[in-house]
């Protein structure tokens, strides 16, 4: 059963990054610095990759988005849609960041794997906090530890990213 689970979530990370590659060819430079803007604008302006309040808004808002969906009995089918927007934003930005600023470094060590770890602990996140969340009438609440867990460690890979970042963009 946990390898179902498993295979379900890479195919959805897979599917929405390559959407989000896909979608990146169909608009054009407006509209692409208009959904940045929207979705991180740290790309747009690196200077504002070292505010630690550019780095936590997006991811804030995301993990908001997430625990308030898979909480409510009736919006659990949401957030899982909300995290494939959120990777297809992963995906669209990736390219962006490849073929506006041109740089593979910046790129590697940076956005790609500190995305793809959001992204990953957005899943957990969905999956613990639905666990958790009371399915039937008189069913116990379970611990909300896993929650606290996924968060202490989204915390860590912030701080981790900011130190990241502080280095590479001077």
């Amino acid at each position: 059963m946990r390898k179902l689970f498993f295979i379900q979530y890479a195919t959805m990370l897979v599917l929405a990054f390559v959407s989000g590659v896909a979608c990146y060819q169909l608009f054009d430079l407006a509209q692409i610095t208009q959904v940045i803007t929207w979705g991180d604008r740290r790309l747009l302006l690196l200077e504002h990759a070292k505010s630690p309040l550019w780095s936590v808004l997006p991811l804030a808002i995301a993990i908001f988005f997430v625990l308030f969906f898979s909480t409510h009995r009736y919006l659990t089918l949401i957030a899982p849609v909300f995290i494939a927007l959120k990777i297809t934003f992963f995906g669209f930005s990736s390219v962006f960041l490849l073929v506006q600023h041109e740089s593979v470094k910046l790129y590697g060590l940076w956005w790609f794997p500190f995305q793809l770890f959001y992204s990953i602990l957005l899943i957990v996140l969905y999956h613990v906090s639905v666990r958790s969340a009371p399915q039937k009438l008189g069913q116990k609440m379970l611990s909300k530890k896993r929650i606290t867990v996924v968060l202490v460690l989204f915390s860590i890979l912030v701080s981790i990213e900011y130190i990241v970042v502080s280095m590479m963009i001077k």
